[in-house]
């Protein structure tokens, strides 16, 4: 699938208010493509973006970011909702109501490239978002050099990196449990597909070394790990709020730690994604959206032999971009 087949017929946008996403899913059958289809992933500036997510990047290519606006960026499966979480937490003075209640977190933090068959372009969060009050939080798994370039020069940027191997292992639970993708890939067959660059958003090393390339020379880019979150959530609440400007109290911090927990994530219905299950998008069943969150889950997955060659793929991997991760080392056990 090539960019000028998705971009040949730019979506009109009309000169309309935003207008909310509804709610009620397309049916499976209205799915073009599933895993493993030959249109399932595009090649988007060097990142392998997914269908239907594709089908917005006319739209998002026009997205026009603003100082105020808050970017979090990571690859599928590395803690996007646990930072848009605390994100959007710091911006509401620890206030737990803010995540308990009203709009699930997908609503209240979209996906920037977030598209479903049959949208129109004013349903898309890249253009219900245009003309909103700042700040506004959003997230995308697009790689740097995909990333619009008003967010590049104008938002605040976070980046959130997870290991590889929990990565791996994460999204090998997440991708078959979602009802629409047809995935039913085994562990192996994820870790190939990582080795290969054919798994959504891949390469991998890629996006994150791109990110992390530039940590030194764009001051509005706050790179952070999952590992350090899980660990120390404190400690990263504080590192974020102070990148956004934001001065909370002991409480306050102490509201965001409890409430943006994996443990009170995973049964607060705001940040659950139990809606994705009972709209049929998500088969709980099979993974729920909150699974476990910890550190080194891939030693329950990973035979001898699939660790060693996940071990020789990513040594051959950070030395190709060693010069890119700056010194940059994941950490796989807790």
């Amino acid at each position: 699938m090539s960019l000028a087949k998705v971009l040949e017929q730019p979506a009109v946008i009309p000169c309309t208010p935003p207008v909310t996403p509804t709610p009620t899913p397309p049916a499976i059958s209205a799915f073009k493509y599933k895993f493993g289809d030959e249109g399932y992933l595009l090649d988007y500036h060097g990142t392998r973006v997914m269908y239907p997510m594709y089908e917005s990047l006319p739209v998002v290519e026009r997205f026009e970011a603003d100082k105020k606006d808050i970017c979090i960026v990571t690859f599928p499966k590395s803690g996007t909702h646990f930072m848009g979480a605390i994100v959007w937490m710091i911006l509401h003075d620890g206030e737990p109501s803010s995540l308990l209640e009203g709009d699930v977190l997908d609503g209240k933090v979209p996906w920037l490239e977030y598209s479903m068959p049959g949208m129109k372009a004013n349903m898309l969060p890249a253009h219900t978002m245009t003309g909103q009050e700042g700040p506004r939080v959003f997230f995308t798994h697009l790689g740097y050099n995909a990333l619009p370039e008003s967010i590049k020069t104008q938002a605040k940027v976070i980046y959130v990196a997870r290991n590889p191997k929990d990565v791996i292992v994460s999204a090998n639970y997440f991708f078959r449990a979602l009802t629409f993708t047809g995935c039913s890939h085994t562990m192996e067959e994820t870790i190939q597909s990582f080795k290969n660059n054919t798994c959504v958003y891949a390469p991998y090393f890629d996006h994150v070394a791109g990110y992390r390339r530039k940590v030194s020379d764009m001051t509005n880019l706050f790179f952070a790990t999952y590992e350090e979150m899980v660990q120390n959530l404190e400690n990263a609440v504080k590192g974020v709020a102070g990148f956004l400007g934001k001065q909370l109290t002991d409480a306050q911090i102490a509201n965001i730690v409890r409430y943006c927990s994996h443990a009170e994530m995973k049964v607060n219905g705001v940040t659950s994604h139990i809606h994705l299950h009972k709209l049929g998008l998500m088969d709980f069943n099979i993974a729920p959206f909150m699974r476990k969150g910890i550190i080194g889950d891939w030693k329950e997955h990973f035979s001898p032999e699939l660790n060693r060659q996940v071990d020789e793929w990513i040594e051959q991997e950070e030395d190709r971009v060693q010069h890119d991760l700056k010194g940059f080392r994941f950490q796989y056990e807790a």
